[in-house]
């Protein structure tokens, strides 16, 4: 009875100890994986804050105005699925008392599509947060206020108002107002 209880025992410490380490080696990964609704989505949150690693939708995201680092719309033919910020001025997109067009803070964040000859997906994946290349891949001259027309596997550098800079890589996209985009990035530490 003794050697049962003693087995039971290392069994338990055992798979708790292995429990802690798979948790561990998830939050020690410098990647974020987010999914943003387009404006008429109204099962996936379209706004996110960078800090807080937080979706809103537009009623939330109106309160908490100074948080929002990106918005995801959808314009048919001009723009498609696309990530913007606040300070994009994206207009005739969202209706309401909440359009952010007339919110009273519009931060903005400034993308750049990077080229596949400098950042491939393989090379994104193998990224750690103080690899230098995620601030450099950012063009200040050939910045925009908008990601457009994005398609899985495109890489994008950003630079947002609270001056960080990151790469985002696009996993996957669904179109219409309705749609949504997913995308994992990594911020410069």
């Amino acid at each position: 009875m003794k050697k049962l209880i003693y087995l039971f025992v290392f069994a338990l410490i055992a798979s708790t100890t292995f429990v802690g380490c798979d948790d561990d080696d998830d939050s020690s990964s410098p990647f974020k994986t987010v999914t943003l609704g387009a404006q008429l989505n109204t099962e996936i949150d379209g706004f996110y804050s960078m800090n807080e690693d937080k979706t809103y939708p537009l009623t939330d995201a109106a309160q908490n105005q100074s948080k929002i680092d990106l918005l995801c719309f959808y314009e048919e033919g001009k723009n498609d699925i696309s990530l913007a910020s606040p300070g994009a001025n994206i207009t005739d997109i969202f209706t309401g008392d909440n359009d952010p067009v007339d919110w009273a803070v519009k931060d903005t964040t400034w993308f750049h599509q990077v080229d596949e000859n400098l950042m491939t997906v393989a090379a994104f994946d193998a990224l750690s947060e103080s690899d230098v290349i995620i601030e450099t891949l950012f063009d200040e001259e050939n910045k925009k206020r908008k990601a457009k027309l994005l398609q899985p596997g495109d890489i994008y550098a950003f630079q947002n108002e609270d001056n960080q800079y990151g790469l985002f890589k696009v996993v996957t996209v669904t179109q219409g107002e309705a749609g949504s985009v997913q995308f994992t990035y990594i911020l410069k530490k």
